[in-house]
């Protein structure tokens, strides 16, 4: 008779013990895939989230006399080296191009309103829109788009001005209608600013295709931000490629903490299971000396016993993660994204049936590997005193 049909005949016998051990490891091997997909889920939902709130890659002129807009250093517009929108089409051009989730030209050009200093900021609306999202916007809907004869205004220029929506002001000889007023965001490039049509500034600053910078939303969760901005680099002459690391940063810590914390819930559960089938294998074991002493005295050598213990850690083992993967990929697929409130969807992921079955057998065998020395142990003579 084979060891492993010796051990599955130990397992019949032992059913309610055997249907324990599998439910500790179905247990901790479910609930570590339902976190870990959970988690990635979550990770990848926070990235996108603060990725889509603001720019964390500046596009901006690699020569020339420079000024301080909002902290970002930029091209004096009064410079005959700036930008041209031919880049714009370049930067469709490079390998992690769709990474490139949003992409915002901007010029910006000084002006006087009613006897003020004021900033008029040209931007491709429907990309600056999409760029500023948590903008809160008073006089404009929800995915409404300014047309070319409207503009949007800074909360202090449009206290200053004494302006709100829907009223007229009148920039460089011509009337625009004030479609929206930013709500104060304490940044002087959004509320010290007027927002006006990219290709209208253009032709009143009889600066035709010109932009001072370019402002760029990369979807960077999965992709390599440092070499994005070597790929921007090498494509478009003349300029000055730089990630915001604050952005950046802000991203990696978020991510890096669900990291931790996946770990630390992974570690206590793979602990716990440990100890669950060590205690389960141990009773089993001292509750089978008698039977261990008559194999010994039949013939089976330690070896033999060993083999046994651990065929039959090993068979639950790996019928537990089996299970425990179906269960915990199949609650991550139907209820992952609704629990933790997340717009990612969480797909079923068969490369994780791997890692459950190996890890589930590594952690049987190793948890077993103490009660297997001391059932290999004990002496014939000793075992059967228990007879």
């Amino acid at each position: 008779m084979r060891l492993t049909e010796i051990a599955l005949q130990n397992l019949r016998r032992r059913k309610i013990r055997s249907i324990l051990l599998v439910l500790s490891v179905i247990i901790g091997v479910g609930s570590i895939i339902f976190l870990f997909t959970t988690t990635q889920a979550m990770k990848e939902d926070v990235a996108n989230k603060l990725d889509q709130f603001g720019s964390n890659i500046l596009i901006l002129p690699d020569t020339g006399q420079a000024l301080t807009f909002g902290g970002i250093t930029v091209e004096a517009p009064t410079q005959i080296k700036e930008l041209d929108m031919s880049l714009i089409p370049l930067m469709k051009t490079i390998k992690n191009k769709e990474t490139l989730a949003t992409i915002s030209p901007k010029l910006l050009v000084d002006t006087t309103i009613k006897g003020q200093a004021v900033l008029l900021l040209g931007v491709d609306f429907p990309q600056e829109l999409h760029l500023k999202k948590w903008w809160q916007l008073s006089g404009l809907a929800k995915n409404q788009i300014p047309t070319a004869n409207e503009v949007i205004l800074g909360s202090d220029v449009a206290r200053t001005l004494g302006l709100s929506p829907n009223q007229t002001v009148t920039i460089k000889g011509q009337d625009f209608k004030v479609a929206g007023v930013v709500q104060p965001t304490g940044s002087a490039e959004n509320d010290q600013a007027v927002f006006i049509d990219l290709a209208v500034l253009q032709k009143l600053a009889n600066r035709p295709n010109a932009i001072s910078l370019i402002e760029a939303a990369a979807l960077c969760y999965t992709c390599p931000i440092d070499e994005v901005t070597k790929q921007l680099t090498a494509t478009l002459p003349d300029t000055k490629v730089t990630a915001l690391k604050s952005t950046l940063e802000s991203r990696n810590d978020t991510v890096s903490k669900f990291n931790l914390f996946a770990r630390s819930v992974s570690l206590i559960l793979f602990l716990a299971s440990s100890l669950v089938i060590t205690m389960t294998m141990k009773s089993s074991v001292e509750e089978r000396t008698r039977e261990i002493g008559i194999l010994r005295a039949i013939g089976f050598r330690k070896r033999h016993i060993f083999q046994i213990v651990l065929s039959e850690a090993g068979l639950l083992s790996v019928l537990g993660g089996l299970l425990g993967y179906l269960l915990g990929m199949g609650m991550a697929a139907t209820f992952g994204s609704v629990l933790i409130k997340t717009q990612v969807q969480i797909p079923w992921q068969s490369n994780l049936l791997v890692y459950a079955l190996g890890g589930s057998l590594v952690v049987g065998l190793i948890a077993s590997l103490y009660p297997a020395w001391k059932a290999s142990k004990l002496e014939p003579a000793e075992s059967l005193r228990y007879i």
